[in-house]
């Protein structure tokens, strides 16, 4: 069988350089060969066949870096080869444009463009499943993966702790790989009932990693392998968003884990996730969370990940996150987190719809307006019902108070009566006359004996006029003056001589009050007052009024 001839792909001039054969080549005066196929071998789950890890990477770096710097190599290219499988050549390939990545800075377009059109092409990867392979990977996808990352400080191959990585991803020793500076995955933890509180070796790594690297909180998405207080009891919350292997989950599920990853960052902790090996189910929710947040495209994520962590995202998990990547980075700018805490999420906050946030925010302003309003009016109608408003008031002197209070009298001079008439053929002795006081007081005796009569309220003109009439034809015949004046002191005497002495009037209106007596003229009748019963005032001729 001939041998297959694979030209030289020329990375860096006279220096670097990428290769395939099915024999081992010999050094010559120019070119220096080595290869890394044995030394690194892929270790896969099924029909996965690469890329190699980023420890693989380190490894590499060193040995690249160790035949650049040996004396007997300077002036001299140096050659990468691998054997002329496409799996090998495609891992060697993705090796060397990983380091030029990530040690010499290149960029994506400077690393792809020796390899865009190379012959044979190399090949893609596939998942870790048992499925027919229906989604792959490229090594562009890896590419840029990897450059996004080291953009967004996600990796740093010239600080990475190899011994630490190569330790616990080691199912023995936990497990686990630190995916990004927020989130570890790792396989889940398994506890005996039999072994009661004893734990093994791994679940023990685990615990005390996350302890020491302030890992705040433990997501569970698989079925219950061991009791959560063992986080709990160790200040590490615990929640459980669990759903079936293999599978997808909602994006209801995507919020609530989004949102309370994000509630762990902005308190600079760290998160773990893990499902039953720690790759499908959790690479779906590390993988949306990267999305969210650095702007992956679902194919450089999937090839960061697994980069970092390989196996991550299997079978249809890959076509969920493609076909939502436009979505979780559409998430970025049209959500935020809620302000209600979230009970299935541990009393964290999940990520809601910035509209409705915006909406129901309104809603609760306009609410508490109102509970407020009715408050105030409640609390106002304690203090006077007869008020539901507050009322402007004027300021008014104490001196202007006074004189209200003065100007008013304090009790009501009572209900006016009417008089009490009587049929103009009823004689009246103008001697034995009665007067009747018709307000409410009653009359009452001076000091000096006389009688003080409390004249009722001073009648409309209008309802007078003919009593007026009446009392000014007899004061025409029988010579009597009528006055309409008020008095102004506490008694009136006529001018006339009398046997019975003078009427005492009180200080009082004393147009109401009106008694017209003369001997031998009879008055028309209902127009002269009767005292009480029992009390009479002889009434003179010729008297003034």
């Amino acid at each position: 069988m001939p041998k297959s001839i694979i030209p030289l792909v020329e990375f860096l001039k006279n220096r670097i350089y990428l290769g395939a054969y099915d024999y081992t080549p010999t050094d010559t005066q120019d070119l220096v060969y080595f290869t890394v196929e044995e030394a690194l071998p892929f270790n896969a789950f099924h029909l996965d066949f690469g890329p190699l890890h980023i420890g693989h990477l380190y490894r590499f770096a060193v040995v690249l870096h160790n035949i650049l710097n040996e004396e007997s190599n300077h002036g001299k290219a140096i050659v990468l080869y691998s054997t002329t499988s496409p799996k090998e050549r495609a891992n060697a390939a993705c090796l060397l444009c990983c380091y030029m990545i990530l040690v010499q800075s290149w960029s994506p377009h400077q690393v792809l463009q020796p390899i865009s059109q190379i012959d044979p092409p190399l090949q893609s990867f596939r998942d870790a499943g048992y499925s027919n392979a229906d989604f792959e990977i490229t090594i562009q996808d890896v590419v840029y993966g990897m450059w996004r990352a080291k953009e967004r400080g996600m990796v740093d191959l010239t600080s990475f702790n190899l011994e630490e990585y190569e330790q616990y991803e080691r199912v023995d020793q936990g497990d686990f790989n630190v995916i990004s500076k927020d989130f570890i995955a790792f396989a889940s933890p398994q506890q005996s009932r039999k072994s009661g509180n004893v734990l093994n070796e791994p679940f023990k790594k685990v615990l005390n990693y996350f302890i020491a690297n302030d890992v705040q909180l433990v997501v569970r998405l698989n079925s219950h392998l061991y009791d959560a207080q063992e986080f709990t009891k160790r200040g590490i919350q615990h929640i459980d968003m669990i759903f079936d292997d293999g599978t997808c989950p909602t994006l209801e599920y995507v919020h609530k884990f989004i949102g309370a990853a994000e509630c762990v960052i902005n308190k600079g902790g760290k998160i773990a996730v893990h499902c039953k090996a720690g790759l499908g189910r959790t690479g779906c929710l590390i993988g949306a969370h990267l999305i969210y947040t650095h702007g992956f495209t679902a194919n450089e994520c999937i090839g960061y990940m697994r980069m970092v962590r390989p196996g991550m995202v299997v079978g249809p998990q890959q076509h969920w996150l493609y076909l939502h990547q436009n979505d979780f980075r559409d998430w970025r700018h049209t959500m935020c987190l809620d302000n209600r805490p979230d009970e299935f999420i541990g009393g964290l906050y999940s990520l809601t719809s910035y509209e409705e946030f915006k909406h129901r925010l309104k809603q609760e302003a306009k609410q508490r307006k109102l509970q407020h309003s009715q408050q105030v009016n409640s609390s106002l109608s304690h203090l006077d019902s007869s008020f539901q408003t507050p009322i402007r008031r004027r300021k008014i002197s104490g001196a202007l108070a006074a004189k209200i209070q003065t100007a008013v009298p304090n009790e009501s001079p009572g209900q006016p009566r009417k008089y009490n008439e009587r049929d103009d053929d009823e004689p009246v002795n103008p001697t034995n006359s009665e007067i009747h006081n018709n307000s409410d007081e009653e009359k009452e005796t001076r000091y000096d004996g006389s009688v003080e009569i409390q004249s009722p309220p001073r009648r409309n003109e209008s309802n007078t006029g003919s009593d007026w009439k009446v009392l000014r034809s007899i004061s025409v015949n029988n010579g009597i003056s009528v006055t309409k004046s008020r008095t102004t002191s506490n008694s009136y005497t006529s001018p006339m001589n009398s046997p019975h002495g003078s009427i005492k009037l009180p200080k009082s209106r004393s147009s109401s009050s009106r008694v017209a007596s003369s001997g031998g003229i009879q008055p028309k009748a209902g127009h002269l007052h009767k005292s009480p019963v029992g009390k009479k005032i002889a009434s003179g001729t010729g008297r003034k009024i």
